[in-house]
C-alpha cells in the first residue's frame, strides 16, 4: 500500500514549510510507502520555489496551474493524478495547505479505515476530542449552519462534518468516481467543492467514518481567501443542484 498526500496550494508560502515539515516527520513512521502530489494553483508568491525544493528531497509530483483555476480544479487534478498512478489498495489523504489541520492525525485515520473497512475517514470538527481554535464567530456559525443544512437535506450515515477538506479516501473509490462522473467529478471551483465530493461519493454507496480533529486556525497567518457571502450562495446552489441529481448510468 502507498499513502498519497494530495495538497492544493495557492499562495501558501508563509505556511507551506511548516506543514511540509510536519508531513516529513509523520509519513516515515506509518510503515508504508508514501508519495506526495501537490497542485500549485497559479501561485504568485514563493510557493513554486518552496515546492521545487521540497520535490528535490521527497518523492513528490508538482502539478502547476497557469493561471489560477480554483480549489475544485486543484482537488480534481490531484485526485486524478493519484487515480491514474496509484494502485487499488492505495489510500490518499487530502487536506488544506495552510497548516491549520494536523497531519499527526493520519495514523488514527488509517487505523479507523482498517478497523471498520470504510471507504472514507473524515477529520471532523463535530466528534469527541474535536476543538476549533482561533476561528471567528461568523465562521463558526457558518460551519455549524452548513452542517445542519447538509444533515437535513443530505443525511449520510457516519457524517457530521460535510465541509472539512481533511479526509482519507481509498484510491479505488476515487477511481470508480472518476469512471462514473468523468469531468463532472469535483466540477465546483468554490469552497463548496469539498462538500460536493462527499455528496457524489455517497451516491456511489461509499461508507464513512469520522475522527475528532483539533483545528488550529489561530496559527494561520494572513487573511483567509474565503469570501463569506459568495461561499454561502455557492453552497446553497450546490444543495439545490445536487438534491435531485441522478448518478450517471443509473435509472
Amino acid at each position: 500500500m502507498t499513502v498519497w498526500v494530495a495538497l492544493p496550494a495557492y499562495n501558501e508560502a508563509p505556511r507551506l514549510p511548516g506543514l511540509l515539515s510536519r508531513w516529513a516527520k509523520v509519513l516515515p513512521e506509518i510503515g508504508s510507502r508514501f508519495r506526495y502530489v501537490i497542485v500549485d494553483d497559479g501561485s504568485s508568491d514563493e510557493t513554486p520555489e518552496i515546492l521545487r525544493e521540497f520535490a528535490e528531497r521527497q518523492p513528490a509530483e508538482i502539478i502547476t496551474h497557469r493561471p489560477n483555476q480554483g480549489l475544485g480544479a486543484s482537488l480534481r487534478d490531484g485526485l486524478r493524478h493519484v487515480a491514474d498512478c496509484g494502485g487499488d489498495d492505495d489510500v490518499v489523504v487530502m487536506m488544506d495547505a495552510d497548516n491549520t489541520q494536523p497531519p499527526e492525525l493520519l495514523p488514527e485515520m488509517l487505523e479507523r479505515m482498517e478497523s471498520t473497512g470504510c471507504d472514507v475517514v473524515i477529520a471532523s470538527r463535530y466528534r469527541a476530542g474535536a476543538e476549533v481554535v482561533g476561528l471567528s464567530g461568523l465562521r463558526r456559525f457558518m460551519s455549524f449552519g452548513a452542517r445542519v443544512l447538509f444533515q437535513l437535506c443530505f443525511p449520510i450515515r457516519g457524517v457530521r462534518d460535510y465541509t472539512c477538506g481533511f479526509r482519507l479516501y481509498r484510491v479505488s473509490l476515487i477511481q470508480r468516481a472518476l469512471a462514473v462522473y468523468g469531468d463532472r467529478f469535483c466540477d465546483r471551483n468554490g469552497f463548496e467543492c469539498t462538500a460536493d465530493i462527499l455528496l457524489r461519493l455517497a451516491k456511489l454507496g461509499a461508507s464513512f467514518q469520522e475522527v475528532g480533529m483539533v483545528l488550529q486556525y489561530g496559527a494561520k497567518e494572513g487573511e483567509s481567501s474565503m469570501r463569506v457571502g459568495r461561499t454561502v450562495r455557492q453552497t446553497l446552489g450546490l444543495m439545490l443542484s445536487r438534491r435531485f441529481e441522478r448518478v450517471p448510468g443509473r435509472a
